[in-house]
């Protein structure tokens, strides 16, 4: 079973100088269709995983996002289930 390793790099917003924790909504694609819809909140700027399992993956896999303040989030491809095997991304 392919699975899509979303990782959320850096999430948080800032208020009075200070990084509070934010919100963000991320889609994730294959080709031009939509796989799957991630609500996120909290505040991180050390890269947190979560593992979003897949079927047959025909396309590019890519994220787009809305943040309440600064967000960097990524996707990327494993051939397996990472609770099986510890495949690195494609």
């Amino acid at each position: 079973m392919n699975s899509i390793k979303l990782t959320v790099k850096r999430l948080y917003q800032l208020r009075d100088e200070r990084m509070v924790n934010s919100h963000a909504t991320a889609r994730v694609y294959v080709g031009d269709t939509l796989v799957a819809t991630e609500e996120i909140t909290g505040m991180t700027e050390s890269p947190v995983s979560k593992y979003l399992h897949a079927g047959e993956l025909t396309g590019a896999v890519r994220v787009e996002w809305d943040c309440d303040g600064i967000a960097e989030i990524t996707a990327a491809t494993l051939e397996r289930c990472p609770c099986c095997q510890h495949n690195e991304p494609e």
